[in-house]
């Protein structure tokens, strides 16, 4: 019965330590810009979610196109019309791990893979990472990405889109778990 006891213990500081390597964040913003028959889109999110290993400096960030809101009917057309549609980015941080600890502010980029569409390209993120540590946040994330629409759906520029798209992403970084100011 003892090694019972030792083996479940072992296994839930196990489990914690690793819980507390990742941040899953729900307030996350993304903006996109482009045009639109020769006019300024924009659309915006409020849902971009987070995944972030602080150990490894590994990220993920998904937002479905249907919580994306925009100055562009023909946008929210599509965006309704196709619920299924998520921008999915997958990479890894230019840095050795994610401090949350007081730091000047960090500049890097984030090399990866954006998926769209089902359909998966290479990109790479110019991010910043300014230290607050107030309450229960760190620092605050924002990142900036451009792609061609063309690499996702070539169909969507015979329907007045342009190719180019400009991203830009804000996130949350939350304390780690025990950590104090």
């Amino acid at each position: 019965m003892k090694n019972f006891w030792i083996i479940m213990s072992l296994l839930f500081a196990s489990h914690a330590a690793l819980s507390q390597q990742f941040l899953s964040a729900r307030d996350g913003h993304i903006q996109v810009w482009g045009k639109h028959m020769d006019s300024a889109l924009v659309a915006e999110s409020h849902e971009l979610k987070m995944k972030l290993n602080y150990e490894t400096a590994e990220v993920e960030f998904r937002a479905p196109l249907k919580t994306f809101t925009s100055n562009c009917d023909s946008f929210n057309l599509l965006a309704r019309a196709h619920p299924e549609l998520e921008l999915v980015f997958k990479g890894k941080m230019d840095v050795p791990f994610v401090s949350t600890q007081d730091h000047p502010v960090q500049n890097f980029k984030i090399e990866g893979m954006l998926n769209l569409n089902g359909k998966e390209r290479p990109v790479a993120l110019t991010a910043t990472i300014r230290h607050l540590f107030s309450s229960t946040v760190a620092c605050r994330l924002s990142a900036n990405l451009s792609f061609l629409l063309s690499d996702f759906n070539p169909a969507l520029l015979q329907q007045g889109f342009d190719d180019r798209v400009e991203v830009k992403l804000y996130e949350t970084l939350m304390k780690r778990v025990n950590e104090k100011n």
